[in-house]
């Protein structure tokens, strides 16, 4: 290959890279203000329940961390998520790095995806989808809807309902409290929720969609008006970003994904949280009640206010979890 060849293929590949990113906007990472924690009740409820009375069997996958730190920090919030999960008696957790075994699917009721998909064999891709298709949920969170090579993102997308669709039609780019995340409240996931809340993080949109999925969130500009009857009317305004929430069943089966949570400070904050609680609860076919005493795990100050001012930006990624495959108790954090 010559130079010129080279040089060429280098810009192609720039060009793609920037306009993946070009409607986004610079912010600064940046966590939301602490709340208090009754603002919080009227969504969280009183809990009079914190246990299932059957197997609750989570599957929680992970991969290599691929960006800085406090950002696609997948081993780091699978070390999060697990030990909180089990403190809740009928919850049972088993984490898989990459992709889960066979084995690892045929026991579980609940798939958590946050990471960068492998190139999946047509095997692996069977794997998943026969696990949806009998009945299995997931919850895709990020850039686990992102699946290189491109000609495999339609594969990915019939599974998980949506998918990359390559750099010339799909888009990424950063947020902060100056748009509005927009969430349809008809939806269980969201009801009764606010319709707008704000966060500091990062979506991507028009990603590659199968015909029944059903867009739930979106985000919206910051002179976007609030006053709307329905969940419809924002997402033909000029400037929204759909896909930022979406929902999908195939089979037996229940998807529900998001494009948020880029930054590790997102999964601190009370709303993100409750909203990946009430989603879990969603696709396992579940009440989500036993889980809300997860919302503010860890959050609540001495003041008695919820969240995080950490940008959690001081970490070191790691391409390996201390056990392949497993959380195991060395790695856990209290």
């Amino acid at each position: 290959m010559n130079k010129l060849a080279l040089l060429l293929m280098i810009q192609v590949a720039l060009l793609g890279i920037c306009g993946a990113e070009d409607r986004g906007v610079k912010i600064v990472p940046k966590p939301n203000a602490l709340i208090p924690i009754e603002v919080l009740k009227p969504w969280i409820g009183e809990v009079s329940t914190s246990s299932y009375d059957k197997p609750f069997r989570i599957l929680w996958l992970c991969g290599p961390e691929d960006h800085g730190g406090g950002e696609h920090d997948y081993i780091r919030t699978q070390e999060l998520f697990v030990p909180m999960l089990e403190k809740i008696e009928g919850i049972e957790v088993d984490t898989a790095f990459r992709f889960p075994t066979a084995e690892q699917f045929l026991a579980a009721d609940i798939l958590v995806m946050y990471l960068h998909l492998p190139d999946l064999s047509d095997g692996q891709h069977e794997l998943l989808d026969q696990f949806i298709q009998r009945g299995g949920g997931v919850l895709t969170i990020h850039e686990s809807c992102i699946m290189r090579p491109i000609d495999r993102a339609e594969k990915l997308s019939r599974s998980i309902g949506c998918s990359w669709d390559g750099n010339s039609t799909s888009h990424w780019g950063k947020f902060d409290q100056r748009s509005s995340v927009v969430l349809d409240t008809s939806h269980p996931v969201f009801f009764r929720l606010p319709k707008v809340i704000s966060l500091r993080d990062e979506s991507y949109w028009n990603l590659r969609k199968q015909e029944t999925v059903r867009v739930v969130g979106a985000i919206a500009p910051a002179d976007f008006k609030s006053s709307f009857v329905n969940f419809s009317a924002p997402q033909t305004q000029s400037g929204v970003r759909p896909d930022a929430f979406w929902v999908y069943e195939r089979g037996d089966g229940r998807v529900f994904g998001t494009t948020l949570g880029h930054y590790s400070y997102t999964f601190h904050d009370p709303f993100f949280r409750l909203i990946l609680m009430r989603g879990l609860a969603w696709v396992g076919k579940r009440s989500s009640e036993p889980l809300m005493t997860l919302v503010t795990d860890g959050l609540v100050t001495a003041s008695g206010k919820v969240g995080t001012q950490d940008d959690m930006l001081s970490y070191t990624n790691r391409d390996e979890v201390p056990e392949p495959g497993r959380v195991g108790e060395k790695t856990r954090r209290d």
